[in-house]
């Protein structure tokens, strides 16, 4: 089956390691857990086709994943090229996770400049009152300071504002880069 599209956007994902940046795509594309996942070597890319509310034509996401080892940044750098969102994401149970988004967000900056992105923080299943890491102050500034048009609390083992993250920022691409006045 072919699909013709007009509205392509390459989106990268990027954040530390074991974050769950490939099994947030995994859920999104198969609606799938994988238990044991494999760490991304260098990147995996993804296609998705979606159709939104008010937009004429279907939208081609193509995701990239991209490693998050230190060893794998200057690789990375390559696959970032033409991509036109992010989606930044640390792990909401890794205060580590969470302060090394500024990182990323230096290095997307230095290739691409300033694109439109979303803050996300997985693994909201093992959250609970007693153990939150993250107040929603901090959130809010690490929102600001990476110039996030939204943040989600996602959780990829069971599919937790997944499908909402990619629409919505399929959603503010369209209004970004074709919407017609």
């Amino acid at each position: 089956m072919t699909h013709s599209t007009k509205y392509f956007y390459k989106i990268c994902i990027v954040g530390d390691s074991e974050v769950g940046k490939t099994s947030i795509i995994q859920q999104y594309l198969s609606k799938r857990f994988l238990t044991n996942a494999e760490r991304t070597i260098g990147s995996n890319f993804f296609v998705k086709y979606l159709q939104l509310p008010e937009v004429p034509h279907l939208i081609t996401l193509q995701v990239w994943d991209l490693a998050g080892q230190y060893h794998f940044k200057w690789v990375r750098r390559l696959f970032y090229k033409g991509a036109k969102g992010i989606i930044y994401v640390f792990d909401l149970m890794r205060k580590k996770s969470f302060n090394d988004i500024l990182k990323w967000k230096g290095e997307v900056e230095k290739i691409l400049g300033i694109v439109p992105n979303i803050l996300v923080g997985n693994k909201v299943d093992l959250i609970n009152p007693e153990n939150k890491l993250f107040s929603d102050e901090e959130i809010n500034k690490m929102k600001d300071n990476v110039s996030a048009l939204h943040y989600f609390e996602t959780s990829a083992k069971f599919g937790n504002n997944i499908e909402q993250l990619f629409s919505t920022l399929a959603q503010e691409l369209y209004n970004h880069y074709d919407k017609e006045d």
